[in-house]
C-alpha cells in the first residue's frame, strides 16, 4: 500500500511538524471518511474463506530513500522470524474471513501487544480494507476546514472502544485511500 498523502501542509521549521491551515490533497466530495486505526499495516490474501497468506508492510531504509525508493512494500511474515511477528499471527488467528471474497486486502493489525495499544483493545485482530469492514468504521466529517476538522477529532471517540479519540481519519475514494489527517498533527 502506498503511503497516504497528509491533507494539510506542515510546518517543517519547529521541532514537532505539525500541519497548517494549507490544503495538499484534494478529497472527492463522495469519498468516505473512515476511522484511522494505529497498529501494523499488513496484507492478507483469501482464498475460500481463509487468509492463506499473511504479509506485513516494509518502509524503506534510510539509504533506500536515498536512492530513491520512497514507497512501502509488502514482505512474507514469518511466526518464527520477528518475536513480534507473533502478535501479527495472533491477530490473523482472531479474525474471520468466512464472509470475505477471494483477493488480496491491506488491513491494520490491532490489540494489545501492538503499536502500545492505543484503543485499550483486549483481544488482538487484523482490521481489513475492504468495503463491508470499512463500512462498520465510517463516519460523516462536517467540513474539510482546517478548525473544523481540528476540533472533530478532538471531540471524537474510536468505533472499536469510545473510551479513548480516535488516531485521525483516512478518507477512501473508488477503493483506494486519498488522504488522511491525524489528531496528533494538530500542534
Amino acid at each position: 500500500m502506498r503511503k497516504i498523502p497528509t491533507i494539510f501542509d506542515r510546518d517543517y521549521t519547529g521541532k514537532k511538524h505539525y500541519v497548517i491551515d494549507k490544503p495538499m490533497a484534494t478529497i472527492p466530495p463522495t469519498a468516505m471518511a473512515t476511522e484511522k486505526l494505529d497498529g501494523t499495516n499488513v496484507r492478507c490474501t483469501v482464498r475460500s474463506g481463509t487468509c492463506v497468506r499473511l504479509e506485513k508492510r516494509r518502509n524503506p531504509s534510510r539509504e533506500q530513500k536515498k536512492n530513491g525508493i520512497t514507497e512501502p512494500w509488502y514482505v512474507d511474515a514469518d511466526e518464527q522470524e520477528y518475536s513480534a511477528n507473533k502478535y501479527i499471527f495472533e491477530a490473523l488467528r482472531n479474525t474471520s474471513f468466512e464472509y470475505t471474497k477471494d483477493g488480496e486486502y491491506s488491513g491494520e493489525a490491532i490489540g494489545p501487544k501492538i503499536q502500545g495499544n492505543p484503543l485499550g483493545l483486549k483481544k488482538h485482530q487484523i482490521y481489513l480494507f475492504e468495503e463491508r469492514m470499512l463500512f462498520a468504521i465510517k463516519f460523516d466529517v462536517p467540513t474539510l476546514k482546517y478548525e473544523d476538522l481540528r476540533d472533530f477529532l478532538k471531540m471524537r471517540r474510536s468505533f472499536l472502544n469510545t473510551e479513548v479519540g480516535i488516531e485521525g481519519i483516512v478518507w477512501w475514494y473508488a477503493g483506494q485511500p486519498v488522504g488522511k489527517i491525524k489528531t496528533g498533527d494538530f500542534e
